[in-house]
């Protein structure tokens, strides 16, 4: 009797043992939910604006990757109890939803004791700011536009130039932006940045800008070179901006240049210059592009 007994334990173990495998029991996630960062000052940084278009959430659980998600995103989480939570900014670079990174200029977000709780959602306002500079971070702004000294200047045969306006319907942020006005009648319009210093050798280089526009426009870097020929480089191009409803829409973009600080032969010096496409006589209209906040962030 207590053979048979040990043998229908046994059995009935084997039976659950068997159900576990086939049907095993699924773990509560926690969830966190992610609408967007917050941007704050670094009180050792010249950073200029803190204007941003972070797109993504870089998420670590205890430094080990959860994933990339698109914001806003409610995101599940195979943990409970307390944890290092790590929400890294992503961006698009140049502008190219396919190309996401984690913003190396950005810190990431740290929570070194985040309390995950089985089946529950909590809601998280990541803060991110631009790293300290010094030996590994650097920053230069170039414009932004609140001095009636505008640093970028039509070149080139431009009919039209940039001006400083305080016109709110074309101020970004502050109290002025840098201001195009183009006529059907105009034909070209070239602007530049002065010439900057900026390290290559590999280092990553960003140029920031926020912009309106009425129409496609261009940039460019051209390197001044030592000793050899001075060099152009096409960076990317920019679409209107107006929105469905026709509405001025300000867009941001942060614009790899690395490939050409490291690319180009022996430069001294480089700058930056905006070619608005005028070629299209028939599609020529009356019309408006604005600049704020030009920057360029670098890795020493």
């Amino acid at each position: 009797m207590l053979f048979k007994r040990a043998l229908f334990s046994f059995a009935s173990l084997l039976i659950v043992s068997s159900c576990e495998l086939i049907n095993p029991v699924e773990e509560i996630p926690s969830f966190i939910q992610i609408d967007s960062f917050v941007m704050e000052d670094n009180v050792l940084a010249d950073e200029g604006s803190l204007s941003h278009d972070i797109r993504d959430a870089w998420v670590f659980i205890d430094d080990e990757m959860i994933g990339i998600y698109e914001l806003p995103a409610r995101i599940p989480i195979l943990e409970s109890g307390i944890h290092k939570l790590t929400v890294g900014p992503g961006i698009f670079v140049s502008t190219n939803s396919t190309n996401r990174d984690n913003y190396a200029f950005y810190n990431a977000h740290i929570d070194q004791n985040f309390n995950l709780i089985a089946g529950e959602t909590q809601f998280v306002t990541p803060v991110s700011s631009y790293r300290d500079p010094g030996s590994t971070y650097a920053y230069e702004v170039i414009d932004d536009f609140e001095s009636v000294i505008v640093q970028i200047d039509s070149f080139n045969g431009s009919q039209v130039p940039i001006i400083q306006t305080q016109d709110k319907g074309f101020v970004f942020e502050g109290s002025g932006s840098g201001l195009v006005s183009i006529k059907s009648t105009d034909s070209l319009a070239f602007f530049k940045t002065p010439t900057v210093e900026l390290i290559g050798d590999g280092k990553l280089t960003y140029l920031e800008i926020d912009y309106y526009s009425d129409y496609t426009f261009t940039i460019y870097g051209r390197a001044i070179n030592t000793g050899y020929q001075n060099e152009t480089f096409e960076l990317l191009n920019l679409k209107p901006t107006t929105d469905e409803e026709d509405e001025k829409e300000w867009k941001k973009a942060y614009i790899n240049i690395t490939s050409m600080t490291s690319g180009a032969l022996n430069p001294a010096g480089f700058y930056i210059f905006f070619n608005i496409s005028l070629n299209n006589v028939a599609e020529r209209v009356d019309g408006y592009v604005a600049f704020d906040n030009i920057k360029f962030v670098y890795q020493r």
